[in-house]
């Protein structure tokens, strides 16, 4: 006896693994491979039509604050203020320049020599000491003269070494006013430039949104 029968007189329905592994009819498919599922039509609608041509999701979406930025992005290197050159007419007289300078040395330039805290530093008045009379008797004194030559020296020196650094410190402080001038006219046009770009991206944003 054929088993389908068996079970047929028995009331005992067919196992449905035979139903499973029954071809189907030859002009009929499944509905499960003729019509794609709803994961599968997302899936098929967020990829892009073309590999090289990126998904308009992803042009949308804008960087979030704790996002990683792309590892080619062109990052400025930050500057050093001291390598700064600003265009500045100014040349100073050789004469004055010669006399800033230490005879012998290289000739002072009002764009590198900077002066510190300390030697910008208000100098205070100092009297002059008085007068102390010396006899004749004692002025014939080979030590007195030696003594007096050794004095007279030492605040030449001084007076030379003043002289020298306050024509230094004018200078500089020229060169600076010419470059302070600069500086600001530089500094007016960049804010006349960040002023167009501002009202470029403020007409930008009202129009299409905030970046």
């Amino acid at each position: 006896m054929d088993l389908e029968e068996f079970l047929s007189e028995n009331g005992i329905p067919p196992s449905p693994s035979q139903h499973d592994h029954s071809p189907h009819p030859p002009g009929l498919q499944p509905a499960s491979a003729a019509a794609p599922s709803v994961m599968d039509l997302s899936s098929r609608a967020s990829a892009p039509l073309h590999p090289g041509i990126p998904s308009p999701n992803c042009m949308q979406s804008p960087i979030r604050p704790g996002q990683l930025l792309p590892a080619n992005r062109n990052t400025p290197s930050p500057i050093d203020p001291d390598t700064i050159q600003v265009p500045v007419g100014y040349e100073p007289d050789p004469a004055d320049l010669a006399l800033s300078s230490i005879p012998g040395q290289e000739m002072f330039d009002p764009r590198k020599r900077k002066f510190s805290e300390e030697e910008l530093k208000p100098q205070p008045m100092i009297k002059k000491a008085r007068k102390v009379f010396i006899p004749d008797d004692l002025k014939q004194d080979d030590k007195y003269w030696a003594r007096r030559r050794k004095n007279n020296m030492a605040a030449k020196r001084s007076r030379d070494a003043r002289r020298l650094k306050e024509n230094q410190i004018a200078i500089r402080a020229s060169f600076l006013e010419k470059e302070n001038s600069a500086l600001r006219q530089e500094v007016a046009d960049l804010r006349k430039e960040l002023g167009k770009c501002k009202n470029i991206l403020a007409k930008y944003e009202a129009r299409h949104g905030p970046l």
